[in-house]
């Protein structure tokens, strides 16, 4: 959950969400928020200052753990979780699986061996969430962990898809931002699967299973962008998703749409209740 950090984070412990050069710095916290939340070992830096509001409210919080992002360790897993339950009244987990498989796809996975290739990662991800939990000593009630594929069954994300997928089609400048973000994730995501790709291009399928170079930027990027349709709806309105009254999505690092969505006007403005945190992690060597 950048959440868009996709599979291709595989390619390094350190690997980010894709960020857009021109991302505005986030707003610093007020100084109150910055000292105690440095005190738990993280700082949070809102976006925008409607995202600093939001953060004062300290209503909710989602997390997002991307599979494959060998940033999520279990010591940080801990640590984010305690930090996030001492200061926000409620925090959701999510795991986006969805279109993971498309990602592996994008490194060159052939179809059937991403999909075995998704299942795992998503199995080991969601144990090391488990385990972090049990180190943190958060009880059982407040443990709040959903996989994407069973929150977008709900109306509320389905409408937001359907946005996200219309302001695609009818919008060049969404276009163009989400489908570099994406890309930037192609030559990531081929170098986490051990296989050599410049930037623009993808990788094929290999007989043994594993990625292969080949293919077309334009066939890599398309199935990475999968993976960013599914994860926007969060970015836009989580309240609408998970029923509370306003959300910030965090991260540990820029996310290159955040522009897109917390500062335009476009077709996919967020909701005035929903922002998001950039969140420093002191503890954490990236």
């Amino acid at each position: 959950m950048a959440i868009h950090t996709s599979a291709s984070a595989a390619a390094s412990t350190h690997t980010s969400a894709p960020a857009a050069a021109s991302t505005p710095t986030p707003a610093t916290a007020s100084a109150p928020l910055t000292a105690a939340a440095a005190a738990g070992g993280h700082t949070p830096l809102p976006y925008t200052p409607n995202c600093r509001r939001l953060l004062r409210d300290a209503d909710h919080l989602l997390i997002g753990v991307s599979p494959g992002n060998g940033y999520f360790s279990i010591p940080t897993l801990t640590r984010v979780f305690r930090w996030a339950h001492a200061t926000f009244q409620r925090v959701d987990v999510i795991v986006p699986d969805r279109s993971l498989a498309s990602n592996y796809r994008a490194q060159g996975y052939p179809d059937q061996a991403a999909h075995k290739k998704a299942r795992t990662e998503v199995s080991c991800v969601r144990r090391r969430i488990r385990r972090a939990f049990e180190r943190s000593e958060i009880p059982g009630e407040d443990q709040h962990t959903h996989l994407l594929s069973d929150l977008a069954q709900s109306d509320a994300y389905q409408r937001l898809h359907l946005r996200v997928r219309d302001a695609l089609t009818t919008d060049e400048r969404t276009h163009a931002i989400c489908r570099k973000v994406s890309a930037r994730a192609v030559p990531r995501a081929a170098a986490g699967s051990g296989t050599a790709s410049e930037p623009g291009t993808a990788a094929g399928s290999g007989e043994d299973g594993r990625a292969k170079p080949g293919g077309t930027g334009s066939d890599a990027a398309a199935l990475a962008l999968e993976y960013l349709i599914d994860e926007l709806p969060f970015f836009m309105d989580t309240p609408s998703i998970l029923g509370v009254s306003s959300s910030l999505v965090s991260y540990h690092a820029p996310v290159g749409f955040a522009d897109l969505l917390y500062t335009g006007a476009g077709p996919l403005h967020a909701a005035a209740n929903q922002g998001f945190v950039l969140l420093k992690d002191h503890a954490a060597q990236y």
